[in-house]
Order: C-alpha cells, then structure tokens, then sequence
C-alpha cells in the first residue's frame, strides 16, 4: 500500500528532542543500521491499511492506514562537514476514520536505545520506531505521545493536528514494501 503522491521536502527540519537534529557521524549509526545502510539514496518503506475486522477488533483505533519512510541522504562537503553531511530523513503518512485527507509529517532519525527516534522539527513532537527480526516495524507514539501531522507538506501548518496517543492509537505494525513501490528521498 503506498499513501499519497510526491511530496517537496525542506532541508530545515529536525528530531524533537532535548540534542536536538543532529548530522548522523559515521559509525554511530546505531539502530539505524537495522533500517537501511548508509549509503547515500539507501531507502525503505513499510505500510499497513488496517482491515474492516481489525478496526471492528479496535473501535477506538482512528488511525486506518500508515505509511512510515526512511532515507540516508549525504551532503556535499562544506566547512563543517569536510566529508558531508550524513542524515536519516524520515516522511510518516496516516489516514484517519472519517477523514478524506491524509496525513503527513517529515523530519529526521537518529539512534535512540534499541530503536530509532524520529521528530517534527519547532516541538512537533515525534515517534520511537524499532525494527522486528521478521522484518516488520513497530511505530510507538508513547504513553502520552504526540507526532503534529498537516494534509500536505511544506512550511505552512495550516489544518496541523497533533496525531495524538490513544487507547488504539498507541503502536502500529508496518509491512516491509517492495522496492519498486517505495519512492526514493529525491520523490517525496
């Protein structure tokens, strides 16, 4: 499954946490590693629309589908990064019941325990992802977590909300998708 359409991403964004975003050095990919290599162009993809039985199973559940997308991206040299830059840029999509617009938030990874965190830059809070031996991922909100979400992407927040933890609405599994149907960093 595979949400939305392309998409033009910033370079001004960020992980919502006390280090703040951070260029990812080499060798202390940590979690990442699990993710994806990397390599400059390396991407992944993982997605899940979520049947009418599952939903019946979760009446309190609002979210319908999630797409979570995960990319290394490495920056010509300049003076602060003789070697370039080395980013994990990350793009979350969602639908919710009784919603016809879909929901997007992009920012940047970084390793964070046995996972990775990745976050909303200017406190737009964010979500802790860890890989699954069997390929899967599992997308955490947190107890009282909170991800802000708009119905495009770019600068303006116009119609954000805050994608919010809930008594359903707390972890997601997410399948791997082919390569061929997981766009590239350079098409979001």
């Amino acid at each position: 499954m595979r949400l939305g359409g392309p998409a033009i991403f910033g370079i001004a964004v960020g992980i919502a946490s006390a280090a703040g975003a951070q260029p990812v050095p080499p060798g202390e990919e940590g979690e990442l590693l699990a993710f994806l290599p990397p390599r400059h162009g390396e991407h992944a993809c993982f997605a899940r629309a979520y049947d009418s039985a599952h939903l019946a199973a979760h009446p309190d559940q609002t979210v319908t589908a999630m797409e979570f997308r995960i990319a290394y991206f490495r920056w010509e040299s300049d003076d602060l990064y003789p070697l370039g830059q080395r980013n994990y840029y990350f793009a979350l999509r969602a639908k919710r019941r009784g919603e016809a617009s879909e929901l997007t938030a992009m920012g940047e990874c970084t390793p964070l325990g046995e996972g990775i965190g990745c976050g909303v830059d200017c406190d737009g809070g964010g979500i802790r992802v860890s890989r699954d031996v069997d390929g899967t991922v599992l997308v955490d909100l947190g107890e009282d977590g909170r991800i802000r979400m708009t119905p495009g992407c770019g600068d303006e927040e116009t119609g954000a909300i805050d994608l919010t933890s809930g008594k359903d609405d707390r972890w997601f599994r997410l399948d791997p998708v082919p390569g061929a149907q997981c766009q590239g960093y350079d098409d979001w």
